[in-house]
């Protein structure tokens, strides 16, 4: 549910498979070795597609459901959380290039008293994490009842209430705050403007074009067979299966599910300017800067730099699931991990080196 990072702790977990190689060759062994450490550290599956513009490696890691104990396969799908962002940003920017919607109207003018202050908060703003509000996923009181029962379904002006009981937390355009508030109003500006539901945007306008028939905005908990369950983890080691948690909990911020395959697909075509003509994926790109990530935030995606150069992309985290998905400038490099169960992610550790591996091996550089 948090941010770019979600911090947690895993221990030993014993008799998971280990990671296979689906397309074997350099730099392969340095993503098993990579994998199987966050396995033996407590991660139940995880999977790694790595494509550095000349050939694609996919290594798999674990099981996709301690129950079955089916390993993972390359193909599985997975809640890929906030990554749904970039998904969301582009049906909005697809509606601003057809003149339904402009980036500088405020949130009054789609949802008329919706949100106090609406009429100073634009659209550009929920999408760059600029608006000011205050983030509905901090709630205590709604926390604490998500918790108490994670299946319950979630409307959309639910998830807004719990944010607008709160005062905003800056102005609006005077700071960026990561805020899932921001993309729940936006998947209701875009449902407003064109009449229809998210996911049925979602669908006509980049799953179905583009073919990616393993990918969909879910809007219950329902999932298919090969799907890598994701699961918390006590301190006292035993396990909860979060996959039939509500998505509900996220919906526009995050309630998506895909494959590494098809979410670099997704990005390809984005960046190569297959979904927005030029005008609007520049819009997508100009950034708000992120000091603390090295880093810019544009509409629904983002920039870092890293130690072998500058990456664009989306993660996403929902209880149990974690997705990093990087790509160059190009969208023809790419790099999706997925990680189920929760991991410590901070600079050092299994799963921060993790992503330092697959992202030098796409830009064909070595750390």
């Amino acid at each position: 549910m948090r941010k770019w990072i979600t911090v947690a702790v895993a221990a030993v977990l014993v008799g998971v498979p280990s990671a296979t190689a689906m397309a074997k060759g350099a730099g392969d062994g340095e993503l098993r070795e990579s994998l199987d450490a966050l396995v033996r550290a407590g991660v139940t599956g995880a999977v790694v597609r790595v494509d550095d513009g000349q050939r694609v490696r996919t290594v798999a890691s674990g099981v996709a459901s301690l129950e079955s104990r089916r390993p993972v396969g390359g193909a599985d799908s997975f809640r890929i959380a906030s990554v749904t962002k970039s998904f969301v940003s582009t049906v909005m920017l697809q509606l601003v290039g057809e003149g339904r919607v402009r980036l500088s109207d405020s949130v009054e003018r789609w949802l008329p008293g919706v949100v106090p202050g609406g009429r100073g908060i634009t659209v550009r703003q929920l999408l760059n994490h600029t608006s000011g509000l205050y983030d509905y996923s901090e709630d205590q009181g709604w926390l604490a009842i998500a918790m108490a029962d994670p299946s319950r379904s979630w409307a959309a002006r639910e998830l807004v209430a719990a944010a607008t009981a709160h005062p905003p937390v800056s102005e609006p355009g005077a700071q960026w705050k990561y805020n899932n508030t921001n993309y729940i109003l936006a998947g209701l500006i875009a449902e407003t403007v064109a009449k229809r539901p998210l996911a049925r945007l979602v669908a006509e306008r980049i799953t179905g074009p583009l073919r990616l028939r393993d990918t969909f905005l879910a809007t219950d908990p329902r999932v298919g067979p090969n799907h890598i369950h994701g699961y918390l983890r006590s301190p006292e080691g035993e396990y909860t299966d979060t996959t039939s948690w509500s998505p509900t909990m996220q919906g526009a911020a995050g309630a998506m599910v895909s494959t590494p395959a098809d979410v670099s697909r997704f990005y390809r075509a984005l960046l190569s300017g297959e979904l927005l003509d030029q005008r609007q994926l520049q819009e997508m790109l100009t950034t708000v800067r992120v000091e603390e990530r090295h880093g810019g935030y544009g509409l629904g995606i983002y920039y870092i730099d890293t130690q072998c150069g500058r990456v664009w992309g989306h993660a996403g985290d929902f209880p149990g699931h974690h997705t990093i998905a990087y790509q160059d400038r190009s969208g023809r490099r790419s790099a999706v991990l997925e990680v189920a169960t929760d991991v410590d992610q901070e600079p050092g550790s299994l799963f921060d080196n993790t992503v330092t591996t697959m992202v030098c091996q796409m830009m064909g550089k070595r750390h």
